[in-house]
Formats: C-alpha cells, sequence, structure tokens
C-alpha cells in the first residue's frame, strides 16, 4: 500500500484552503466588526467547536524567552485547550493558532489526558507562569506519529498561513496582513520543519 501523503493528497477533511475559507466566513458572520484580533480567533474556535468532537478553549500566555514553541494544544475528554504566546505579533497569532487548529482538524494531535489536565498544564493556563514546569508542557505537546510526517506539518502551517492571509480582512484596516505566497509558505515551513511540534 502507498505509503505517499504528499500536501497535493489530502485525507478526509477537504484542504486547508477549503477548510479555512469556510471556517472564516461562519466565524464572520457571528461577529459585528470591529473586531480585535484576540476577540476573533476566539471566535474562530467558537465556530469550529461543534464540528468537532469536543469544544475548543483558547488562551494566550507568555511564554518563557529561549522556549522555541510558541502554540501547544492539550487534548482532554472534555475539551482541546490550544495555548498561544500572547506577546506574539497579532498576526503571527493567527499563524500559531491557525497552524495549531490545523492539527486539531486533520487529527495529526494526539495528546489525550483522560484522568485530567496534568499539574504542569493546569499551572500554566492558570497563569502561575513561575511555578509552570516548561519542559513538561513541551512533552506534553509532542504530536502523533502521523503530524512527525513533514507533509502533516506542511499541512497545519499552511493552515496558519492562510487563517493569517486573512488578517487584514477581518481585524480591520490598519492591520499588516501579509500575503500568503509560495515563498512565504517555503519560509515558515522551513522553519517549522525544523521544530516539527508547532510554529
Amino acid at each position: 500500500m502507498s505509503t505517499d501523503r504528499s500536501p497535493k493528497s489530502r485525507r478526509p477533511g477537504g484542504s486547508p484552503k477549503r477548510f479555512l475559507d469556510r471556517l472564516v466566513r461562519d466565524t464572520v458572520r457571528t461577529l459585528t466588526p470591529p473586531t480585535g484580533p484576540e476577540a476573533f480567533l476566539h471566535a474562530v474556535c467558537a465556530t469550529l467547536s461543534p464540528q468537532l468532537d469536543r469544544p475548543v478553549r483558547l488562551k494566550f500566555v507568555g511564554f518563557p524567552p529561549g522556549l522555541d514553541v510558541s502554540g501547544v494544544t492539550f487534548a482532554m475528554d472534555e475539551e482541546y485547550v490550544v495555548v498561544v504566546e500572547e506577546r506574539a505579533p497579532d498576526a503571527h497569532k493567527f499563524v500559531i493558532t491557525g497552524h495549531e487548529l490545523g492539527h486539531i482538524h486533520y487529527q495529526t494531535l494526539d495528546v489525550h489526558y483522560p484522568a485530567g489536565m496534568p499539574t504542569a498544564a493546569r499551572r500554566l493556563l492558570s497563569r502561575d507562569d513561575g511555578a509552570v514546569p516548561w519542559d513538561q508542557v513541551v512533552a506534553m505537546a509532542t504530536r502523533s506519529p502521523a503530524a512527525a510526517a513533514a507533509d502533516a506539518e506542511w499541512e497545519a502551517e499552511e493552515c496558519g498561513l492562510r487563517l493569517a492571509a486573512k488578517f487584514s480582512k477581518v481585524v480591520g484596516p490598519h492591520a499588516a496582513a501579509g500575503r500568503t505566497t509560495q515563498d512565504t509558505l517555503t519560509g515558515r515551513l522551513s522553519s517549522s520543519l525544523g521544530n516539527i511540534g508547532g510554529p
């Protein structure tokens, strides 16, 4: 059986373009502009939640300097919790959040805690930054074997870039959106593939 899963050979769930176009369109319908970047991302998660097996909760938290991770996701029985670096530029928050949502949507995130949230995650989400064992947080965010494949990372990163490409259109005329081109995709992916597991 062929194991070829290039970016053109998608698993069920549609292309990142189709997924993000529909998700953003449905989210915009629920909002009255103007909407801030973080409020819009919370709304995106609220729109996506009914389409999944459990809701998505989004948190913005300060990650320590030097940590080579800017987004993690915890999958528990009752919800997915997506954690994004709060000091990232607004447009990059779209990239990070879209990347994490891509892994959830395409089921290349397999971090499951049936007994409840681990202590490290609870400390992180309670914003008790000084007590967070960050090495454990990063270890808990390890992707499933399927996500370790370059094409799965491409898929998630394309979701992030496509969400970011809509930035100026959904949060106001003065935002610096940038456009998703082959060059920006290649540049971002070159960076991400050196750190499989998140932007």
